[in-house]
């Protein structure tokens, strides 16, 4: 079917992806961004919201964590929507960013700098691993 202005009136086509992947990032990303706090790694933050500003903006076709799940011999799964996972990624990007930020601007062990900083890197991380463990 087709509208007034030549545009497919149908269903969109919805862009689908292995369900194991954004478990498998989502548990990766947990688990480094634990570890991460716990070594007081900063430069660990910087790079894992690199990895997921670049796949909220190119999707698995730009997600680092995506070639290294396709590069081990992982069980694949079913077929889901990539919208879901890639809002996740968004909003982690967004929260990794302002931690980056503060992590290195704000002075260390001030409110921002735990709040800001470390609080929001922690908060990805609890999500993250709550995603991974549940498929919330």
């Amino acid at each position: 079917m087709t509208s007034w202005f030549g545009i497919d009136a149908g269903v969109a086509s919805i862009r689908m992806i292995d369900a194991n992947l954004p478990r498998f990032s989502q548990a990766v990303q947990a688990v480094a961004l634990a570890v991460a706090f716990l070594l007081d790694a900063r430069l660990v933050v910087v790079a894992v919201g690199a990895i997921l500003v670049l796949a909220a903006l190119g999707g698995p076709r730009w997600n680092l964590l995506a070639y290294l799940y396709r590069a081990l011999p992982l069980p694949r799964g079913p077929k889901e929507p990539a919208g879901p996972p890639r809002f996740a990624q968004t909003v982690g990007a967004v929260f990794l960013t302002v931690a980056s930020i503060t992590l290195f601007v704000a002075a260390r062990d001030t409110a921002p700098w735990w709040v800001l900083g470390w609080g929001a890197a922690l908060l990805v991380a609890l999500l993250a691993g709550l995603a991974a463990t549940t498929s919330f």
